[in-house]
């Protein structure tokens, strides 16, 4: 991907996610988990550029510093409250930026998430994989 979102992969993904909208709640329950699913990835890969590894990675042993679990919050926003997992860090030094330690409104998230799109997930590691059974 370059630096505009694979229009037709877009496409491609609506398509398939829209086979099993069959009511407004169902679209409901699809933003909030795509908003979920965004958040938590940016997060880790946040994680993962403070650390200087991925996860699971040889080249992290022993740094002093590692992944420390993760810490349930929840999200308010346009599209309801919206549980995430938000990744820690052993000394307490990683400060997300994407949403900050403290943040429970999503006032920007929409903006975050058309400018993270719009990167084409560079900063992300591993793409985004979308199931392709019923949700």
């Amino acid at each position: 991907m370059g630096t505009q979102v694979d229009q037709e992969k877009l496409k491609a993904m609506a398509a398939e996610l829209a086979e099993d909208i069959k009511s407004e709640k169902d679209l409901g329950a699809l933003t909030q988990q795509l908003v979920k699913l965004t958040v938590e990835t940016a997060l880790n890969a946040e994680l993962d550029e403070h650390l200087g590894y991925e996860k699971h990675a040889l080249e992290g042993r022993g740094t002093g510093n590692s992944r420390n679990g993760y810490s349930a919050k929840r999200l308010k926003g346009q599209h309801g409250e919206v549980p995430i997992q938000a990744p820690r860090d052993r000394d307490g030094s990683f400060e997300p930026q994407f949403v900050r330690k403290g943040q429970s409104r999503l006032t920007q998230m929409d903006d975050q998430v058309l400018a993270l799109y719009a990167k084409g997930l560079s900063t992300l590691r591993k793409p985004l994989k979308v199931a392709t059974h019923s949700m």
